[in-house]
């Protein structure tokens, strides 16, 4: 009886409440995503999305955000299913929010310098996916290009 008492408790401690909520989760999942690409994610790649996250976001604990980093790769691991998170950044953002996960996604990609071409495909597809069109897609990685000092 006290062992099961006990047990729950501690369950109970374990399940603290996350200052992240699920969409910022899932343009972190989306962010992976494209770190996971070129099959090369390195630590230029998580320090942008860790930059990310505390600029766009405002997450200042490292421990939140190595927490759902750890989550969002084993998410992605497990399934690279792109409709799903796509389709809540369609419903839940604006084009002006939307635009900005496209230029985080070039962030991301291009932080080592290299742009893959399965890396362009991706950021392709997820752009066509979320709604942005080439004009802005293509605005958003100029953005990108220029804003990406201040994220090493």
């Amino acid at each position: 009886m006290f062992k099961s008492f006990f047990k729950k408790k501690a369950n109970n401690e374990l399940k603290k409440p996350s200052p992240i909520d699920d969409n910022v989760f899932t343009i972190v999942c989306v962010l992976v995503e494209a770190a996971l690409v070129d099959n090369d994610f390195g630590n230029e790649e998580k320090n942008i999305i860790i930059k990310l996250l505390q600029k766009q976001y405002k997450i200042t604990n490292i421990e939140d955000i190595n927490g759902i980093l750890d989550k969002a790769v084993k998410a992605c691991n497990e399934s690279s299913d792109l409709i799903t998170y796509t389709k809540k950044i369609k419903q839940n953002w604006d084009i002006e929010k939307r635009i900005e996960v496209v230029e985080m996604l070039w962030k991301v990609c291009l932080v080592d310098g290299v742009l893959e071409p399965y890396e362009d495909m991706l950021i392709r597809r997820i752009s066509g996916l979320i709604y942005v069109d080439d004009k802005n897609r293509n605005l958003a990685k100029k953005n990108a290009i220029e804003k990406l000092d201040n994220y090493k």
